[in-house]
């Protein structure tokens, strides 16, 4: 019983906090006082119980070896106490920390969606007002495509994961929009490997792409813009390439704009890594009605998982 209150007293003796150079001289001085008190009583009770002069005078002799093995063995064990409620304590903060992060990551990636929507919700609405008095079907249709969109996008959170082929469903929903939009000035050309099209990726990481390249390619010009699409799947990594073209004199091309910058933060939050979108402006060029056309590409790789994998990341 004295052994079992010696360490219990070990146990919750530091209950609170006590600077690290003074928690050493502590221990020492608690574990010769313990030791002291074991030692007197265990002598005392020992002696009254066995009253053997012989075996009181071995305790004599050994009196001081006992005291100094006593003294490491309880010192040692609030040592080593100490040292597991530390990493207690440290596997404890370390947790809440990368807790905290993910509720941090989480609420920035929420916001970053947040602000994709309302631009290209508020250009939609407006399109739609300009139709309903000369084009009435078409706005109709524009309606119905929009809450098609909206409805798609609504459910799905940044750390799900969707197949290629549900992401590129999507993107054709908003590209059908954009295209009631602009009508025959805007066309699409699209080349998406059927072998990738299972493969699962975050949502909503293309078509802030493909408003950019709208954005830069049509806005302030009045002619026709292609605009190409292609995707490829190697080493589990899709890779996405936007192309437009775009008139330098029409279009300012200082910064790359609030979308692509938002899929640039959102695929560092996703993957931790910095380098998976990367643009090229002004490497190609092509000559029309006597104007010189400037490409934009933005390249977009996202790391995939197995078609049989999980539902989140």
């Amino acid at each position: 019983m004295l052994l079992y209150g010696i360490f219990m007293f070990l146990e919750y003796g530091f209950s609170s906090y006590v600077p690290v150079i003074a928690r050493y001289g502590i221990v020492g001085a608690q574990g010769f006082g313990l030791t002291a008190a074991w030692l007197f009583l265990s002598q005392w009770t020992l002696k009254h119980s066995f009253n053997n002069e012989a075996y009181a005078k071995f305790w004599n002799d050994t009196f001081y070896i006992r005291g100094l093995i006593g003294w490491i063995l309880i010192c040692d064990y609030s040592l080593i106490n100490q040292f597991v409620k530390h990493l207690i304590k440290q596997d404890s903060f370390t947790e809440q920390e990368q807790h905290s992060l993910q509720l941090r990551k989480e609420a920035e990636l929420f916001k970053l969606r947040q602000q994709l929507h309302p631009h290209f919700l508020f250009n939609s609405l407006n399109s739609i007002n300009a139709l309903i008095g000369k084009e009435p079907k078409q706005a109709r249709v524009m309606v119905q495509q929009l809450s098609e969109f909206l409805r798609h996008t609504l459910k799905k959170e940044d750390n799900d994961l969707i197949t290629i082929q549900e992401e590129l469903d999507d993107l054709r929903i908003y590209l059908s929009i954009e295209q009631v939009r602009f009508g025959h000035r805007l066309t699409i050309e699209e080349s998406i490997h059927a072998d990738c099209l299972e493969a699962k990726i975050p949502p909503f990481l293309l078509q802030p792409l493909v408003e950019n390249a709208i954005k830069y390619g049509l806005y302030g010009t009045t002619g026709q813009v292609n605009i190409t699409i292609n995707g490829t799947l190697a080493n589990n990594q899709f890779t996405f390439v936007i192309t437009n073209p775009y008139d330098p004199d029409a279009v300012n091309t200082k910064g790359t704009g609030f979308g692509l910058e938002s899929v640039r933060r959102r695929l560092y939050l996703l993957f931790a890594r910095n380098d998976l979108l990367t643009v090229i402006n002004g490497t190609k060029e092509l000559t029309a009605e006597d104007k010189t056309m400037k490409f934009f590409e933005a390249s977009i790789k996202i790391p995939v998982v197995p078609k049989d994998a999980g539902s989140q990341i």
